[in-house]
């Protein structure tokens, strides 16, 4: 055995006696820390670091230390708690899909609802995706697709 495969076959054999040590750690966030419902459907995360959780008890913003819930009980403009999809448009708007009224944007700091008087059929919101200018597109779980427009679908 060549001097080289020796030092090869020693060097590999340090690395299997050495432990890996893990420099991650795993938080479990439940209604106990301020979740507002244990089962999270989506989550989303926005420039400005907070993390969006679409619950079925409301919209939840976590900031890292604690949650802010939003729901139609504290703030104006959510007509449904009941949220299950999230999507984040090009500028920076907050859309949440909900289970049977349609979806939510939110637009500095203002949740505004979308429903069947903006053209959107009152359907369980499957998924929010964008298009090209990073407008929202809507899947709903009837196969329609919606795509909105200023202020329309």
């Amino acid at each position: 055995m060549s001097l080289f495969n020796k030092l090869f076959l020693g060097f590999c054999w340090c690395f299997c006696l050495t432990t890996a040590q893990g420099q991650y750690r795993f938080d479990s966030w439940k209604t106990e820390n301020g979740l507002p419902q244990n089962s999270v459907y989506d989550i989303l995360q926005t420039p400005d670091s907070y993390l969006w959780l679409a619950t079925l008890d409301g919209l939840a913003q976590f900031d890292g230390v604690r949650f802010t819930i939003f729901n139609k009980s504290n703030a104006p403009g959510i007509v449904n708690n009941r949220f299950i999809s999230l999507f984040e448009a090009e500028g920076g708007d907050l859309w949440a899909g909900t289970e049977e009224s349609g979806v939510v944007g939110y637009h500095q700091g203002r949740f505004t609802s979308y429903g069947s008087e903006h053209g959107l059929n009152l359907h369980n919101t499957f998924w929010i995706s964008g298009n090209a200018d990073g407008n929202p597109i809507i899947f709903l779980s009837n196969l329609q697709v919606y795509r909105f427009w200023t202020v329309r679908f």
